[in-house]
């Protein structure tokens, strides 16, 4: 029964595909090692290649080696290659944040590097339905909205799968039983100091007698109805450029769950790496669109501000102040000239393409041009301000790269950044003067029309 449900959800949700390499995370308990299992009776039929990950947290020292071993038996019995990571003691405790939360972002974090090295399109973890009806009450408990009520999505960023999810894990232990599987008990699983566990040893088993002998079911169904919701709404907010600055006009216009789903991803764009968006930092910004709320400064991690400021909600770094300066339209269609701040900017018309010349990127001068295709621009074009979270493709680039990060290689000084000119269109950054365009609209020799501009200080003069 478990490995025709393990299947069942394999195909349903388009998890592998014929000929994928998947990396299946085994901490030698009970869950991993039947997923592993599964996953190994079915691989032949559905031609999949296995390999196997483990990660040794330093946390239990030499029960945590024993586990280790463990998994590398289990990887051997089935003929499967094994990575195992080690983590020296002490080290999730630096992280300055819970155990568990410390724990889990190693876990994904050597996962995620392991498919990497071995060539793995997929990462199979073991979670089951009873972990999401956990998940769903711990949420719950903390005061979640709606994506933390959606419990856990059985396929996250199309890597990670979790083929176990619709299995209580009374039917993983007794699958583990008729097979004879060994398995290693985990002791921090029964730990009263987590949260998880109390609900798992407490409230659930207090639930399931007095209220409904099923809960863990219809709390499961539940959350599989609201990722269904959730994936409708997400996929309505992707629609929404979702970078600062935002338009408040815009902003208010939309529907409030799609709203809240733009500005968290505006916001998690913005905020350092490894950042949370809280619910707190969300209902602050959002009152920024109040008509009659508060204009003042929205306080963030980073340490970054928010506010209202010229009809858009802009971003900046604490006490680096946010640029005054509103965004000129740029003329379009034709040609002439703008002023934004202590630039200029000179737009061409949009001709047909002749010769291309590129300048070499971040070259320092006092003029800067660029060629675009201007069937591919989304108008229309502004000059604006540099905003923290600001990201896009450069020309030749493998892939998008934030400005800061662009500012930071350049040694572009902290105080210059809000005042250098941003080129943008409707989908976001196109060009910063000195470096390379957008990969998306740069002209190449295969450009019907061009648009040219040139951007200069307007104290070096115009050559």
């Amino acid at each position: 029964m478990v490995l025709a449900m393990v299947r069942r959800a394999l195909l349903r949700h388009g998890m592998v595909r014929a000929d994928d390499t998947v990396l299946v995370a085994v901490s030698g308990g009970v869950d991993s090692v039947v997923l592993l299992d599964c996953l190994h009776r079915l691989a032949p039929r559905m031609g999949l290649s296995l390999r196997v990950a483990h990660l040794d947290h330093g946390l239990r020292g030499e029960e945590g080696a024993a586990d280790a071993a463990f998994v590398r038996e289990a990887a051997a019995a089935r003929g499967l290659a094994v990575t195992v990571g080690h983590l020296p003691p002490g080290a999730l405790e630096a992280r300055g944040r819970s155990l568990q939360e410390a724990a889990r972002e190693a876990r994904y974090a050597f996962l995620a590097e392991a498919a990497k090295a071995a060539g793995a399109e997929r990462i199979a973890v073991a979670h089951t339905a009873d972990d999401v009806a956990e998940t769903v009450l711990m949420n719950l408990l903390r005061g979640s909205g709606p994506a933390g009520l959606r419990g856990i999505p059985p396929v996250r960023g199309r890597r990670v799968i979790r083929p176990l999810l619709t299995v209580r894990r009374q039917q993983v232990e007794a699958y583990a039983r008729a097979r004879r599987l060994p398995f290693r008990p985990d002791p921090s699983n029964t730990d009263p100091r987590f949260l998880r566990n109390r609900i798992r040893q407490r409230l659930l088993p207090f639930l399931e007698k007095e209220f409904n002998p099923r809960v863990v079911e219809s709390v499961a169904r539940a959350a599989a109805l609201l990722e269904d919701d959730h994936a409708y709404l997400e996929g309505e907010a992707a629609r929404v450029p979702a970078a600062f600055p935002l338009e408040a006009g815009a902003l208010r216009a939309l529907p409030l769950p799609v709203r809240r789903r733009v500005l968290v991803r505006a916001l998690r764009a913005a905020l350092p790496k490894g950042s949370r968006v809280r619910l707190e930092h969300l209902q602050a910004v959002e009152a920024l669109l109040d008509p009659g709320g508060d204009r003042g400064v929205v306080r963030l991690p980073g340490p970054l501000e928010a506010r209202l400021r010229e009809g858009r909600i802009v971003i900046a770094a604490a006490g680096q102040g946010v640029s005054d300066l509103p965004p000129p339209p740029l003329p379009l269609p034709g040609a002439g000239e703008v002023r934004w701040g202590s630039y200029r900017a000179r737009i061409g018309p949009m001709e047909e393409a002749g010769e291309i010349a590129a300048g070499p990127a971040g070259a320092p001068k006092a003029r800067w041009s660029v060629a675009l295709d201007a069937d591919r621009l989304q108008l229309p074009l502004t000059l604006r301000a540099w905003q923290p979270g600001d990201a896009y493709r450069p020309l030749g680039a493998p892939g998008r790269r934030k400005l800061q990060d662009l500012f930071t290689d350049a040694r572009v000084p902290r105080e210059r950044r809000g005042r250098l000119p941003v080129l943008a269109d409707g989908r976001g950054v196109l060009w910063v003067p000195g470096f390379r365009p957008d990969g998306r609209a740069a002209a190449t020799a295969a450009t019907a029309r061009v648009l040219t501009l040139e951007v200069w200080e307007e104290s070096s003069g115009a050559a």
